[in-house]
């Protein structure tokens, strides 16, 4: 029975999963990410650890882009993660387009810190996949971090507990 599995069966090891620092820059993410893909690895996320190699927080895609807007695009008003409609700002994105290329090279130097968001939940390598399953649906999320004790021990993916529910529903 595939959910009846354990959340180790499926956990990509830390070792494995993209992550840096805590003082680490927004290139050192891109830098993690593009790694990945030319690897072979389709993460979206990327955890930021402290000196400790405790999770402090999450960056992911989205995050990671919009530490690259120039600050008008940022409205504080917005917040991290803005709800309801968003302005609309089509002559602001024009005048970036003209200045982007020096602007991202300039905001790549950004710290991760001021732009990863915080750790909604997490699972123990020995919970069961239903666990990891109705955290992300619950939270809306869709990567979990993976405790073994108190230490990170990785991270579990929606697709792949979504493989393990098709798995169930497909009798596989």
């Amino acid at each position: 029975m595939p959910l009846s599995r354990t959340v180790r069966e499926i956990c990509i090891p830390l070792v494995e999963y993209p992550h840096v620092g805590a003082d680490a820059r927004l290139r050192d993410a891109f830098v993690c990410l593009r790694e990945g893909l030319t690897t072979g690895h389709r993460y979206r996320h990327v955890l930021v650890l402290n000196a400790r190699r405790e999770l402090i927080g999450i960056l992911g895609m989205r995050d990671i882009l919009r530490g690259l807007f120039p600050d008008y695009l940022r409205s504080q008003e917005l917040g991290h993660r803005a709800q309801g409609p968003l302005p609309d700002f089509p002559s602001l994105t024009l005048i970036w387009a003209e200045t982007c290329q020096q602007q991202c090279k300039e905001a790549a130097r950004r710290p991760v810190r001021a732009f990863m968001g915080p750790v909604p939940a997490r699972v123990g390598i020995d919970d069961p996949i239903t666990k990891a399953a109705y955290l992300m649906v619950i939270h809306d999320i869709s990567m979990l971090p993976v405790t073994d004790g108190p230490a990170l021990a990785g991270v579990v993916r929606m697709i792949d507990v979504f493989n393990e529910a098709a798995r169930a529903v497909l009798d596989e």
